[in-house]
Order: C-alpha cells, then structure tokens, then sequence
C-alpha cells in the first residue's frame, strides 16, 4: 500500500501527474508533510583526545525524520556527544528541544525524541519501506550545506555493497546513489519514487569521486530499530573469522574439496566462539543456508550478491548462525553467534570522558578508536587484537607536556606502552601502579613508536614526582588522573 503522505510531497516538489500520485494527494490526512524532515541544531561537547582533561565545544547542523514511533530518526554522528539539540520544522520557525534516546555508533543511526506535545502538531510522521533495487529512482531530503530550508535532490541507486561506515569504522550493507548528499543531508530520508516511502538515510560521501553519495539501507535500519526495543543498544556483530580465498585449484585440491563444493578457508576465528564453532583450516561452505562462493559472497533473493559477512551482522547480538564446514575432508554442521570481539582496544568513545594518567609530563591513557584515527597510530604491535585476558587494554602515550623532566624525549607522544621496568602493562590502572610503586631511581618504558623498532625511554623518578605539580600548573591540568582512577 502506498503511503499518501510521502506521494503528496513528491507530487508538490515535482510536479508529477502519476495517477498514483493523484490519489495520494485526495487521500492526505491534514498536516503538512514536510514537517516529517526536520532540520537538526546541535551544539556538541567533546574530550580532547589528546588531552582527555579539556572539552572542545562545536557544533553542526542535521537532519531527522519522524518515524512512525513519534522519535526522530537520525544519523549518530549528527548527535554524538551532543549536550544540546534544536529542531525545527518546515513549515514554522519555532525551535523544539530534543534528547537523544537511542544511539547505535556501529551503524551511524540514532533515536531522538522531542518531549513537547506541540512538536506533533501538523506532522505526520513517514513510514520504512524497503531498499530501492539498483537503478531506482530516488529522492534525498534534507537540510544540507548552502541554505536553511529544506531541500530535495533527485537521482538513482548505483549499486548495493558492504561499505565501511567513516562513522562506526563499520563494515556493512550501504546503498550508493547519485543525488547529492553533502553535509547537513545527513539523517535525512531518501524516497523510493516507486512507493514514496523511505528507502535509506542520507549519512555520508565520498569526496574522491563525483556524485558518490551513500544511504544506510532499511534492512540497517531495521536492525537498529528491533534492537531498542529492549532498551538498549547492543550494535552489530563484528567480523568473526579472518579468511582466504578458494580460487586457486590446487588450493582446492590441498583442502580435499569436492569438484561441486565452493567455500573460503578460515584461518582465524575467535577463542570465544567456542571449541564446537568453527577453526582455522575449515572450509567454510554455507552460512544461514546460504551457499559461499570461493570469493566469499553468497547470493540473496533475486541473486543480488552480499559479503559472507551479511547474514551474520543482520542477526541480533547472541543469536545463532547455522553454518555447513568441510574439515578433514569432511561436512561437518555447526553453528557461530553474533557477537562483538573483546578488542585490546576501547571502541568509539561518544558521551564518555577518556581515562588518563599525567605522570611528569606524560599523559597515558587507554587506546581507543577514537585516539587510534585521531592519531592516525599504526602499531606493529596489534592494538586490535583480542584480549588476552578479562582486563587487557592497550595503553599509549597520547600527548607530552614539555618540561625539563622531558629533555631528549620530545616526539615521544603516540606511543604504545609495552612494558614498565620490564613487566606487561596490563591497562592504565596497572600501570599507575607501577609507575607508583616506584619511589626512587628510574623508571624504564618499553614503547612502541609507529617505527621499525622499539624504544626504551628511562626516566628519573624523583624528577618526576617533582615535575608533575608543576607541568599541571603549567598546563592547566586539574588532576594527575582521571576520576576513575583515584577510586578503588
């Protein structure tokens, strides 16, 4: 069934005459269906990555929809590490208050909802239809840059793929279209001609080439949507096996496959899937009944091709995924769940303040993705990995305050901190605890510096200790540590 509200927006933006779009307009309830895409004010409050103590104020413009649960659908980056957001609708000037309820940084997607009964006045919210095919006509509305009213471009869907969302550093499903999506556009809807119901959400580009705008497809949506009902987000499986593939004939051979058999190798897989999941060296062959090809896509309805990792993170955390192996020559039925990796490394950190440690005029703190792209860090040492244990975490030098008690270190910042006087730092806390049971003497670092090789940095401890209040007067630093750490 067609949707009249979205029909009559069309039929005034462009003018056509499509009996379809006839009937929707005879048939509209009262209220103006602009008022759906709202344009979003936020102003933000961000920890410095670097220097975890100081907050960066800014802010931006978005766009929302409203859903059929009265919230406003947007894009996470729109709103992450809001501390305040306006919006307004099309057809009046008055500014609304809003809050976000729920947000979902894996797939760039947030709820947001306005408190104030009069918001509703005059909206009639917009419902999810499904992801236009390729070559659908589409229709982007939003509130992007070179203007403040609402604006609408037209153009098609380009092709259907797994792309990494620049907001979550996430792999999945995204839909390409040629309208023009620039920045404001973001949590705007993209309508199916066809249907006139939302297709996608506007939520980023890609400058490097022309016309190259992306949409979070409906299935996305959907799986956000199913995950708070429960009240909380949970997010999307992560990749849970790395993989090679099976093209080459005497590989296939190596592997015992069968002449009709078509499938990759695993060659990692994460201790926490469990010893009856799947191992390295098994062949993966089917996932949720879905056949993998020797390049590692399975074949959805209508033939459209998916990444092997598609019917995975489209399950909810915890559920389990049949799949088909070949090990030691033979099939062997399992299962996997999706689930997240337990990573050396904190995920995004939105709405939350980084821990940290200033020792003389060091500042540690606990890698994240937040400090891993802000830096632009490549490690030799994976700080991606999975933890060795409960509470591995990475830790890095993220900044130095110059001081005397620094001279010869200078550049040492963006450094991963192995070792403190030869012992494996833990995490943060553990190091604080080394660095402290040290009351006299040196202190020696074993430091990973985005170089070919390791360095060992020592340093006086008495000096230390002596610089520390003083490189916090100097600096403005409120405390030598973060609130988390002066409890036990």
């Amino acid at each position: 069934m067609r949707h009249p509200i979205p029909l009559v927006l069309l039929a005034a933006t462009l003018a056509m005459t499509a009996p379809a779009l006839s009937q929707g307009i005879q048939e509209a309830p009262e209220g103006n269906p602009l008022n759906a895409v709202v344009k979003l004010e936020v102003v933000t409050a961000k920890s410095n990555i670097y220097r975890p103590w100081q907050t960066i104020t800014g802010g931006g413009d978005g766009t929302g929809v409203v859903i059929a649960s009265g919230r406003i659908l947007t894009c996470a980056h729109c709103v992450a590490d809001s501390s305040y957001i306006r919006v307004r609708k099309h057809d009046e000037d008055s500014l609304y208050h809003a809050t976000v309820e729920f947000i979902d940084n894996d797939c760039d997607l947030a709820l947001i909802r306005v408190d104030d009964p009069a918001f509703m006045t005059g909206v009639v919210p917009m419902e999810i239809g499904e992801t236009p095919a390729i070559q659908s006509d589409v229709l982007a509305v939003g509130y992007p840059i070179g203007g403040n009213d609402i604006s609408f471009t037209r153009g098609i869907v380009s092709r259907i793929e797994d792309t990494v969302y620049v907001h979550g550093w996430k792999n999945l499903l995204a839909a390409q279209v040629d309208a023009a999506i620039n920045p404001g556009n973001s949590g705007g809807p993209v309508l199916d001609l066809e249907t006139g119901l939302i297709g996608g959400i506007a939520f980023q580009g890609d400058k490097d080439g022309e016309a190259l705008g992306y949409m979070i497809p409906t299935e996305i949506i959907r799986h956000f949507l199913d995950d708070t009902r429960d009240g909380r987000v949970d997010g999307f499986s992560d990749v849970l096996f790395d993989l090679n593939h099976m093209e080459s004939e005497a590989k296939r051979r190596f592997y015992r496959m069968e002449k009709d058999q078509t499938g990759v190798v695993i060659t990692d897989a994460p201790k926490a899937l469990g010893e009856d999941s799947v191992r390295a060296d098994d062949i993966l062959l089917e996932v949720d009944g879905l056949k993998v090809s020797n390049n590692g896509r399975v074949r959805i309805k209508d033939n459209e091709p998916r990444s092997l990792h598609y019917p995975i993170y489209m399950r909810q955390l915890g559920e389990t995924i049949p799949v088909k192996v070949l090990r030691d020559g033979a099939v062997v039925e399992t299962s996997i769940r999706a689930m997240k990796r337990d990573q050396r490394t904190r995920r995004w950190m939105f709405d939350v303040k980084p821990d940290y440690f200033l020792y003389g005029g060091l500042v540690f703190t606990s890698s994240s993705y937040n400090y891993l792209t802000a830096a632009k860090a490549h490690f030799h040492d994976d700080v991606l990995e999975d933890k060795a244990f409960a509470d591995d975490e990475a830790v890095v030098i993220s900044d130095l305050l110059v001081d005397t008690c620094m001279e010869g270190y200078i550049g040492i910042d963006d450094s991963l901190v192995r070792t403190v006087n030869g012992e494996k730092v833990r995490n943060l806390r553990h190091l604080v605890e080394l660095v402290e049971g040290c009351r006299e003497g040196f202190v020696l670092f074993g430091l990973d510096c985005n170089e070919e090789w390791d360095t060992k940095m020592v340093v006086d401890v008495k000096e230390m200790i002596e610089a520390t209040p003083r490189v916090m007067e100097r600096y403005q630093v409120p405390a030598d540590r973060s609130e988390d750490l002066r409890s036990k």
